[in-house]
């Protein structure tokens, strides 16, 4: 009699168990079978140049180190004193990065040291970017023989960036109803968000080097800047 109620109640426990189990198992197919969307949307905002960053620089050479920083500092002075005279402030002129070195080659297997070289790279900052030309113009007449870049940025771009990031997600949102309803589905809530890298900018720069002339003027057209966000969202399917 007692051996039959320890088999009942051990059956009783694994029933219990196994539907315990069911329960558990189906609540997980039902989370795992939950159907959902991914889409992805991309907007662009088009924004005006306002700022044109102009990098150059006066490169010297000489056998003495000494000499060729003197030379330097000389050209160096006169391109500064002709963006001055060409009207741009001394605040929107600044050093970028000046560096000494020594050239050297190898002839027949021995180290053959050459001129020292100075680098003086001035960056030209204005706020009018018709003016991108005049800058570019006055430092190589004075001296600079370099041209490193040209950038154009504007002050609106976080404006840019907030509405790129809004039409981002509503053509994200679009495709996804549109894909819904072409299945026969109804889009649900959204899951999430996630933004693609940072957000790029058109960006102009060119690296060149420059000879200076007499009488000349370089044509210099801003633009406009493209700024451009992607999203990948996560929507939820009725």
């Amino acid at each position: 009699m007692k051996k039959n109620s320890f088999t009942i109640a051990t059956a009783l426990s694994l029933a219990a168990a196994l539907a315990l189990s069911s329960c558990y198992i189906r609540a997980e197919d039902k989370k795992e079978n939950a159907r959902s969307i991914s889409v992805s949307g991309t907007g662009s905002v088009s924004v005006r140049a306002d700022q044109a960053i102009i990098n150059v620089a006066v490169v010297t050479y000489n056998r003495s180190v000494v000499e060729a920083a003197r030379l330097n500092a000389e050209s160096v002075g006169k391109v500064h004193a002709a963006l001055a005279d060409a009207g741009f402030a001394p605040d929107s002129i600044t050093t970028n990065s000046y560096r000494i070195w020594q050239d050297s080659s190898y002839r027949n297997g021995v180290q053959v040291r050459g001129d020292y070289r100075v680098s003086n790279s001035i960056q030209i900052v204005t706020m009018d970017t018709r003016k991108a030309g005049t800058a570019i113009d006055a430092a190589v007449k004075a001296g600079a023989n370099e041209f490193s870049s040209i950038q154009f940025a504007s002050t609106r771009t976080d404006d840019a960036l907030r509405e790129a990031r809004t039409l981002a997600i509503k053509n994200a949102a679009e495709a996804a109803n549109l894909m819904a309803k072409t299945a026969g589905a109804e889009l649900g809530k959204i899951i999430s968000i996630q933004e693609a890298g940072a957000p790029t900018q058109a960006a102009r720069a060119e690296g060149a080097k420059m000879m200076a002339a007499n009488d000349f003027a370089t044509p210099i057209n801003a633009g406009d800047n493209l700024v451009t966000v992607t999203v990948y969202c996560v929507y939820e399917l009725k």
